[in-house]
């Protein structure tokens, strides 16, 4: 048992005990990637938003049938991932906001490589976008989630197969759209 999961059940103990020191560091851990599963499915902040503390307030409610057979991780990521769905159908028409980027002051170099980074990441979360609502999922479960292929299958309820094929087709789209993306924003420089 590695100190990150003896910690995750020191915290869940604490929670279960509706201590506030357990339930704070669970929200604070898994509420940025909650988040992410909500928003890309339901596709505006505040649904997400909603969606997310809807999902702890479940969570939490059910705390003590928890079986911990799963990281709690997964397990509320499914939980979250159920809500969003439910949300979706209550309000089929969703909408996404885009934010601006404010172009008026020059940088510093330290903005500079600030910017640089902030660049790279605005073309990884454009490209992301683009993905298909299964392959986002997937995606981001794995790598900003960091959970394995089991458990992407534990949370989407899909199988190992589907979820490696949408891995796999998942790369390849990013990869492409990246290119593109890439091409144009030189092509508009030139």
């Amino acid at each position: 048992m590695s100190l990150d999961v003896r910690q995750e059940e020191i915290f869940l103990d604490k929670a279960s005990r509706g201590e506030r020191a357990g339930l704070e560091h669970l929200v604070k851990t898994y509420k940025n990637m909650a988040y992410s599963v909500a928003f890309r499915i339901v596709s505006n902040r505040e649904d997400a938003e909603e969606v997310v503390q809807d999902a702890f307030l479940k969570a939490f409610a059910s705390l003590s049938k928890f079986q911990r057979a799963s990281r709690f991780s997964t397990w509320l990521y499914r939980i979250t991932y159920n809500t969003a769905l439910k949300k979706l159908q209550q309000r089929p028409t969703p909408t996404i906001g885009l934010e601006g980027f404010d172009h008026n002051e020059i940088p510093n170099q330290a903005e500079i490589n600030l910017l640089q980074s902030d660049e790279r990441q605005k073309f990884v979360d454009l490209a992301l976008k683009q993905l298909t609502t299964d392959d986002y999922l997937v995606i981001s479960l794995h790598y900003i989630g960091d959970k394995t292929v089991a458990e992407i299958c534990e949370i989407l309820d899909l199988r190992r197969s589907a979820v490696k094929m949408r891995l796999m087709r998942g790369r390849r789209q990013l990869e492409l759209i990246l290119k593109n993306l890439l091409n144009s924003e030189i092509s508009d420089l030139l």
